[in-house]
């Protein structure tokens, strides 16, 4: 008998007790998603982003869009670029603002510019994607 008032005093004190520094409490409730009736506005789409190519301001290639990093919140706030290589072999993989890039039309052609050169992309800090975290790293 004393053994299970102890249990009890114990697991009552337990749903009382503050949780430690850092820890937090699990949400109980659960948010019911409710498909969009129609699309927001929006600007472009990651497909006309991705794997695309990207240019200087004089029109020749720097290199190609290889994954875009979202924030918490959703907004795109960098992309990685592969630059540099040649048939995919010494590829260099760096981080750009998506705030950089700029969409280009001339003579009904659409393409994305970057205002930089290629002398300091070579410069850049590169990344490795390391698969087992799903983060890019520096190298």
């Amino acid at each position: 008998m004393l053994k299970h008032v102890i249990l009890a005093a114990s697991l009552a004190l337990a749903t009382v007790a503050p949780l430690p520094a850092g820890a937090q409490q699990a949400e109980t409730e659960t948010m019911i998603v409710v498909p969009m009736e129609r699309l927001p506005v929006y600007g472009s789409v990651v497909s006309a982003w991705y794997k695309q190519p990207v240019y200087d301001t004089n029109e020749k290639k720097l290199g190609s869009i290889a994954d875009m990093l979202f924030s918490a919140d959703g907004s795109i706030n960098a992309v990685m670029l592969n630059v540099g290589g040649f048939l995919g072999l010494g590829v260099k993989h760096i981080a750009i603002p998506v705030s950089a890039i700029t969409i280009t039309q001339k003579n009904n052609k659409t393409w994305l510019t970057l205002n930089t050169t290629k002398d300091l992309l070579k410069k850049a800090v590169a990344y490795k994607f390391d698969k087992a975290t799903g983060l890019w790293d520096p190298i």
